[in-house]
């Protein structure tokens, strides 16, 4: 059996630990989601997981479209980045994105090496 890993889990996984670090940290690159999925597959698979990361540019456009109450795509310096709005709180993101996340995903995306592909330094 194969497990998805889907633009959604991505952005609203980095932006949740984004935030719990730094509440204004509220945007995440796409080539930093890309990095992190890279993370989460790796140590899923070595969980024995067979873990496929289905991440394009046409997915990322339809997701931001789908969840346009919750996210936009904004070019800062000509880096594209997906940005939360302002209204949304880390758990509007908890609510409607982690709700069945198993433990072995949500240590995937909260794990070290994880965390160390959205440049945060993992504190024990």
């Amino acid at each position: 059996m194969y497990r998805y890993i889907g633009i959604e889990d991505l952005v609203a996984s980095a932006l949740i630990e984004l935030m719990k670090r730094e509440k204004s940290n509220r945007k995440v690159s796409l080539q930093t989601l890309s990095d992190y999925g890279a993370v989460v597959v790796r140590l899923l698979t070595k969980q024995g997981q067979n873990a496929i990361l289905f991440l394009t540019k046409e997915r990322t456009y339809e997701f931001v479209h789908d969840y346009a109450n919750f996210f936009s795509i904004v070019s800062y310096d000509g880096v594209d980045y997906i940005e939360l709005q302002e209204n949304v709180t880390i758990e509007d993101l908890r609510c409607q994105f982690r709700k069945n996340f198993t433990v072995d995903l949500a240590k995937a995306f909260s794990g070290k090496e994880s965390l160390q592909a959205l440049k945060i330094v993992a504190t024990a």
